[in-house]
């Protein structure tokens, strides 16, 4: 496991041992203000979604701000478990829990906060009914939509029959539709209307590199994470944030014209869904990764001062991903260190 090398509060960022995962409270709470300020005055409100940060130290900072349900959403049950731990109370997971290991972990977790998991299917709601019924507990159950791209989730048509298997079953509680298709979710929402199924929560999943919807008519709440740290692939649609969570790198050799080795390779930057982007370097751009060496070339005409020793700013592609290979993360203010703070929740799959 990565362990910090401690730094004093009040270090210069770029005296961090490299590579480090580093946040600039300045940003972050801009993006949160920015983003919280669509909701506080609006029927409509913000489930801040955790997968981009598991932190409970930025996930209190979100709960703080106006404008949220009151309630997280995570992953996995193990992520909800976690934060459990760090004082929050209202949990939806947005997957489903099948096996029976984790159904009973589901019905155990309900016992000491609200808990709220998808379900699909009558063999689940079943197996979810049975171990709430077990633990003396009650569990929140949410009907997963299914969209246009036939992932988890029953179809809209069918969201009412599901939802009345979850009112007549003992031990659990009827919460609502989530879906990450407006389209699907809204028409689930009338085939419940339609058969006398009262919905009291209609969540939209908003996906990471998607824009707030013009008109949100029908939802009450939207679930998002990727604005609080931001990366290089959500820009496009939160133009007005900027990126807070950035890789602090440095330069290990320079062999061969236009050709710098950074220190942090693939295992320290999650390239499954694209290349990190060079902040700060006009002309770079990060070709190619090893396990451990990042490329960085520069453009023809490009003029940079390339010193061994030297520090490179690098934006992740995806956020979600970077985080979970991290154990901390590195919070600055005005380009000095004022916290360091646990992942907690990283590398909880299950």
């Amino acid at each position: 496991m990565e362990r910090p090398i401690l730094k004093p509060i009040g270090t210069p960022s770029e005296e961090l041992d490299t590579p480090a995962l580093v946040v600039d409270l300045n940003i972050l709470d801009s993006n949160i203000s920015k983003f919280h300020s669509r909701f506080a005055d609006s029927d409509l409100k913000l489930r801040p979604h955790l997968q981009s940060h598991l932190s409970p130290a930025i996930a209190h900072m979100q709960l703080r701000r106006p404008g949220t349900v009151g309630g997280v959403a995570v992953s996995t049950l193990g992520q909800a478990e976690t934060f459990a731990q760090h004082g929050f109370q209202d949990l939806m997971i947005t997957n489903l829990a099948v096996t029976a290991p984790k159904i009973a972990r589901v019905a155990a977790l309900a016992r000491r906060a609200n808990v709220k998991v998808g379900a699909d299917n009558a063999r689940i709601i079943a197996d979810l009914s049975a171990a709430a019924s077990s633990a003396s507990s009650e569990i929140g159950v949410m009907v997963v939509v299914r969209g246009e791209d036939h992932f988890i989730g029953v179809a809209p048509a069918g969201a009412a029959d599901i939802g009345t298997l979850i009112l007549d079953s003992p031990g659990l509680r009827f919460e609502g539709l989530m879906s990450s298709d407006m389209e699907s979710l809204l028409e689930a929402a009338s085939n419940c209307s339609e058969n006398g199924v009262e919905v009291s929560t209609v969540a939209f999943l908003l996906s990471e590199d998607s824009q707030l919807p013009d008109s949100a008519s029908g939802v009450t709440e939207i679930i998002c994470g990727s604005y609080a740290l931001v990366d290089s692939a959500s820009l496009t649609a939160m133009p007005d944030l900027r990126p807070a969570a950035r890789i602090l790198t440095t330069v290990m050799t320079h062999q061969d014209e236009g050709l710098v080795w950074l220190d942090a390779g693939q295992k320290a930057t999650s390239i499954d869904t694209g290349l990190p982007e060079v902040d700060g370097v006009p002309g770079a751009t990060v070709s190619r990764m090893s396990a451990e060496h990042g490329g960085m070339v520069l453009e023809e005409g490009a003029s940079w001062d390339i010193d061994l020793g030297s520090k490179v700013w690098l934006v992740p592609h995806n956020i979600a991903n970077t985080v979970n290979v991290y154990d901390y993360l590195h919070a600055v203010r005005e380009g000095k260190l004022e916290a360091v703070w646990e992942v907690a929740a990283r590398g909880r799959y299950d």
